[in-house]
């Protein structure tokens, strides 16, 4: 028996000794594969943060029953992984005529005298370092106001934006921002009796 015989034993008797006393004398190498092994499986922690949305309105003309009003949304929100970011927004009430795919959402409204309740939707899009998308969906809403003073004075106001109902969605596409209510909602309307003062 030669001296590489010897060693080989000994070795054999080393890691048998190793393994009786619980000890991982060796373990088997593992392979790293290039590819995406979590692909369809999106990372939590890649999730879309919390959305932010700031708002402001410019009169457009005043109505004997009312006002028009170009109202502007501006969301924010960071993807925690660095990864794309894909908005979609959309007012859903009083009508269904304002989306956009980008961070603001802009649109011309009616305000009749008294007060009008804005709806809608908008959703962030995240994409993980495996190009999984998932989306942060939130409802907005915010009311606007017209107090039926003359058309040379300031005539509106506007209530900040709350955001609710955070929904988390994992799909590739933008998630649905259109809600049910939307299809049912009428264009405000001012209330009976309800006229601009003219001086």
């Amino acid at each position: 028996m030669g001296s590489s015989d010897t060693r080989e034993i000994d070795r054999r008797t080393l890691l048998g000794k190793l393994a009786a006393a619980g000890a991982v004398g060796w373990v088997a190498p593992t392979i790293l594969s290039s590819s995406p092994a979590a692909a369809g499986i999106f990372t939590a922690k890649c999730a879309p943060g919390n959305v932010t949305a700031t708002n402001a309105f410019v009169p457009v003309n005043c109505l004997n029953n009312g006002s028009n009003v170009t109202i502007t949304i501006t969301f924010n929100g960071p993807c925690p992984c660095g990864g794309t970011r894909i908005w979609c927004s959309q007012r859903n009430t009083p009508t269904t005529s304002a989306s956009s795919t980008a961070t603001v959402l802009s649109f011309l409204q009616f305000v009749p005298i008294g007060s009008v309740t804005i709806t809608g939707r908008v959703a962030l899009g995240c994409t993980d370092r495996d190009g999984d998308t998932q989306f942060a969906r939130y409802d907005w809403s915010m009311v606007a106001f017209d107090n039926g003073n003359a058309c040379n004075t300031a005539i509106n106001s506007i209530s900040g934006m709350t955001l609710s109902n955070r929904t988390l969605v994992t799909q590739p596409a933008c998630a649905t921002i259109v809600t049910a209510a939307a299809a049912r909602s009428a264009q405000g309307e001012a209330p009976t009796g309800a006229t601009r003062q003219t001086i």
